[in-house]
């Protein structure tokens, strides 16, 4: 039996029990981890002494996969309606064109097809992890605070008003605009940059636990709102709620940045804005 046993007394911490599997200690609890998920923690990764860490490097390499998959599999489906377009184009007189083009088709589908399983088996992969990390119920440290994040979905919550970018958000001229400020040109009270959400996080350093929505606070409108500034897509902007005072969304936000590392952290702020919202009056708060 070959333990990779932490320093002092951290927790948790690996046991590889040879032809049982691997198992994670937690606190008082020894979990057998799932075959699939020790697989990929044995064979290609490597386990530490830090099982947490190990544990968020995989999800963090099972999400980059994912992106990368799911990229694919959509050029491939518009391969795929490329060629079917050429196929229906083709009169049906022209036997040796039409079968070159039945051949192109049947060539993207099935590409297609290989693409999109093995998408799937990496989703499922993802959710297996993550599904027994949450079962664990860790209470403190980096996978309680994975296991919080991994139960929300990254869906806009009911509620918010989504504008496809700052410049459609900023037509209301009762909005402030900053160009050079950290909201990338709206003018408000930032109160942190690196909310998560799931499919937006960057995934080159998994334990940085950071994000790039900013979430702010326009004094003007007595509005809330969230403002996407990954490098690579468009500045969308979330409006969370409105009608709040300067005092009221200090009061609600600032103890919510504690938690901006959690995955899926700008959907807590998200619902809290909403609840909050509702609670007086519709959004008179």
């Amino acid at each position: 039996m070959i333990s990779a046993t932490p320093t002092g007394h951290a927790e948790p911490w690996w046991e590889n029990a040879g032809i049982d599997g691997l198992v994670i200690h937690l606190r008082d609890q020894r979990a057998l981890v799932p075959a699939e998920v020790a697989a990929m923690l044995l064979d290609e990764q490597g386990i530490t002494s830090d099982a947490g860490a190990d544990l968020l490097r995989l999800d963090s390499e099972m999400r980059d996969l994912d992106k990368r998959l799911a990229a694919r599999v959509a050029a491939d489906a518009a391969e795929v309606a490329r060629c079917r377009r050429e196929y229906s184009a083709v009169r049906k007189t022209c036997f040796g064109r039409k079968r070159r083009a039945r051949d192109e088709l049947d060539e993207a589908n099935r590409v297609h097809g290989e693409a999109s399983m093995v998408h799937a088996e990496v989703v499922e992969l993802k959710a297996i992890l993550r599904s027994f990390v949450v079962a664990l119920a860790p209470r403190e440290g980096l996978l309680a605070e994975a296991a919080a994040g991994w139960v929300r979905s990254s869906a806009v919550p009911a509620g918010v008003s989504v504008f496809e970018d700052v410049r459609n958000f900023l037509a209301d001229t009762r909005r402030e605009a900053a160009p050079d400020g950290l909201a990338g040109t709206i003018g408000g009270e930032d109160f942190g940059d690196l909310w998560r959400r799931e499919g937006d996080d960057p995934v080159e350093q998994p334990l940085a636990r950071t994000g790039c929505w900013l979430v702010g606070y326009i004094k003007r409108t007595r509005e809330i709102y969230a403002v996407r500034r990954c490098d690579t897509r468009t500045r969308e902007v979330w409006l969370l709620g409105r009608g709040f005072s300067a005092a009221h969304a200090h009061d609600l936000l600032t103890p919510l940045t504690a938690r901006m590392q959690e995955p899926n952290s700008l959907i807590l702020v998200a619902n809290e804005v909403v609840g909050a919202a509702h609670e007086h009056n519709g959004g008179r708060a």
